[in-house]
């Protein structure tokens, strides 16, 4: 028998229809339950479409090559650019830095700051350059850190609405936008006068009502009192049969059965080495300051030989020394730690570093730390050597809080970096040259001036993104191809029957967006929705901008959760927010933003 006819059985029919429907049902499943990476999720949607037949393979594949994602690319070498030269860090430290250092000043410039600059650079980037600086302005003028860092997060994220290449957002509804005839994309400063209007709303509402609303974390707690290091930090002394005798602390599979770190080593003579190296070699009557649960160091003592010392102060002053420092940092997104753990990515072989506490979603732990799965905005307590600190700093894997050491500002890098970008920006709103090759263009041109290295690239360019955007893309060409949108339009129009006001629908459709954003991601809420508003406006016979400015302006109100975007994932545990922070200060702010992008959509583009 040929054994191809094995497979020739066949299949009972099924609506295409249904197939995408279920696909978008499972992928928001997956979305919400955090079971799959989210572009793991995109790619399996992309092969579910494939597989199907729903979409030729060219079709399902087509998104990860679409102008978009060269833009959003492009944008991560600007925003490289843009950090690697200083201009972001010397324009945040000029605005920032007043002799007076008034809580309300600061909150309101802090916004005004990371809106105007992520007006141009990617939210995440922002924030994640921010971060250090509201550190240090916390620690200069004595406010509280939580009090700066969601104005900033909120402040990044409705600068987006500023320009069209500041989110993967705008971008995404750009290109699904491109895929219907007689509809024009927006150019870059179409919807700029809506997102200025609305960025001076966000700093207002932080000087009164939202400043108000923000929660209050203790002022002056060193960073041991704040992750309670002392409660898990222990003195033993080897004794000399101990099996620990000339082993090196880098012997790690000696310690991994055991989940304990040694942080430190005092000899018989009284000298100390904080964050031992793999040279640090144990002898006879050293003390070790360990970290790590006390079953483990118990279970460890009578395993190696070791005995419990009782003099245990495991202060700022044990911890650290000379050039060994504490610093807190956060798990950024785009890093190689997300989805790992400390164990299997094998961070202190990699950094040099020590983790001596971490904390998720606010919740301090300092025990089994070293096999918890990793997730953006996880914070971290090192304990490492200046060199080592500032190397983590510079590779960015995790982004380093306390300000070790100012970024140099490169002059001729910053000048050129800001004129590339203001060029791309000028040729695109005055000429019809493509995007995507303008922006293309411009991040060559800082190649080829060595504003950015070649081999940094990979490094700069979240590829996770590119997958997620690749990967809805084509669950919108496939969600437009079977008429799913135009359903959905179909029985929002049904409302419009009963004589319903225009603006009332905007406001549906809008409150859809926000909602959906919250949930899901703003991407696949701006990729699902577009075709919506397309097919709306087109059956009422509207104009299709105001329907399309609804979901731009709902799919960048990420404020009511910390999962509806990156930026509010990465201070999250800084700040030491909970969940109901995001719905105590963003509710408020989203029905504000709401009510006034319902009320100016219709004037500036009239219906």
């Amino acid at each position: 028998m040929n054994p191809i006819a094995i497979f020739a059985v066949p299949m009972p029919h099924v609506d295409p229809a249904y197939i995408v429907l279920a696909t978008l049902a499972g992928s928001v499943i997956l979305f919400l339950t955090d079971a799959l990476r989210y572009e793991v999720t995109a790619i399996l949607v992309v092969l579910v479409l494939a597989l199907t037949g729903c979409l030729s393979a060219s079709e399902a594949f087509s998104g990860f090559s679409s102008p978009a994602v060269v833009v959003i690319a492009s944008m991560y070498v600007f925003g490289h650019a843009f950090q690697r030269s200083g201009v972001a860090e010397a324009v945040s430290r000029r605005f920032l830095h007043t002799k007076s250092g008034s809580e309300v000043g600061l909150v309101f410039r802090l916004t005004l700051t990371s809106g105007l600059l992520s007006s141009v650079l990617s939210n995440t980037g922002v924030v994640a350059t921010l971060m250090p600086v509201c550190s240090s302005l916390s620690q200069r003028y004595k406010v509280s850190v939580s009090r700066l860092l969601m104005p900033m997060a909120f402040g990044s994220l409705v600068g987006g609405m500023v320009t069209v290449i500041a989110t993967t957002t705008n971008i995404a509804v750009n290109e699904v936008i491109e895929g219907h005839a007689g509809v024009e994309p927006f150019s870059v400063f179409e919807f700029s006068h809506l997102g200025l209007i609305l960025l001076a709303v966000t700093c207002l509402y932080f000087i009164w009502p939202g400043r108000m609303l923000l929660s209050k974390s203790p002022v002056g707690q060193t960073l041991t009192e704040r992750y309670q290091v002392p409660k898990f930090v222990t003195e033993v002394l080897v004794e000399p049969s101990s099996a620990l005798i000339n082993r090196s602390v880098a012997d790690s599979e000696l310690f991994a059965d055991y989940d304990i770190s040694v942080i430190g080593i005092v000899n018989a003579g009284g000298d100390s080495v904080m964050a031992p190296g793999p040279y640090n070699r144990i002898r006879a009557d050293d003390t070790l300051i360990l970290q790590g649960e006390p079953s483990d160091i118990v279970r460890m003592r009578e395993g190696l030989d070791l005995r419990e010392r009782n003099s245990v102060t495991a202060g700022q002053m044990v911890l650290y020394s000379g050039d060994v420092q504490l610093v807190e940092s956060v798990i950024p997104a785009g890093s190689f730690l997300v989805g790992q753990t400390l164990a299997r990515s094998e961070f202190r072989t990699r950094t040099g570093l020590n983790v001596l506490a971490l904390a998720k979603h606010g919740q301090v732990r300092l025990s089994r730390i070293q096999n918890t799965v990793l997730e953006v905005g996880d914070t971290l307590l090192l304990q490492g050597h200046l060199a080592d600190i500032v190397r983590a700093r510079r590779d960015r894997e995790v982004l380093v809080l306390d300000e070790i050491a100012h970024r140099r500002f490169k002059s001729r890098d910053a000048s050129l970096t800001v004129a590339t970008l203001m060029l791309v920006l000028l040729l695109a709103s005055i000429t019809t040259v493509n995007l995507a090759v303008l922006s293309m263009a411009g991040a060559v041109a800082l190649v080829l001036a060595r504003v950015v290295r070649p081999e940094e690239i990979s490094k700069v360019i979240n590829w996770s993104v590119i997958a997620l955007i690749g990967g809805m893309l084509a669950l919108g060409e496939a969600f437009e191809r079977y008429h799913l949108g135009q359903s959905v339009a179909d029985w929002l129009g049904a409302l419009q029957d009963g004589e319903l006001h225009p603006r009332v629908l905007l406001a549906v459709l809008m409150t859809v967006t926000v909602l959906l954003t919250q949930v899901l991601n703003h991407v696949s809420t701006a990729v699902i929705m577009t075709p919506v508003a397309l097919s709306l406006a087109s059956s009422l016979g509207f104009s299709d901008r105001p329907f399309l400015m609804a979901i731009v302006a709902g799919a960048n109100f990420c404020y009511l959760s910390p999962v509806a975007h990156q930026a509010n994932a990465m201070v999250m545990g800084p700040g030491g927010y909970r969940y109901r922070d995001f719905l105590r200060v963003g509710a408020l702010l989203t029905l504000i933003s709401m009510a006034i992008s319902v009320w100016l959509i219709p004037i500036f583009w009239p219906l």
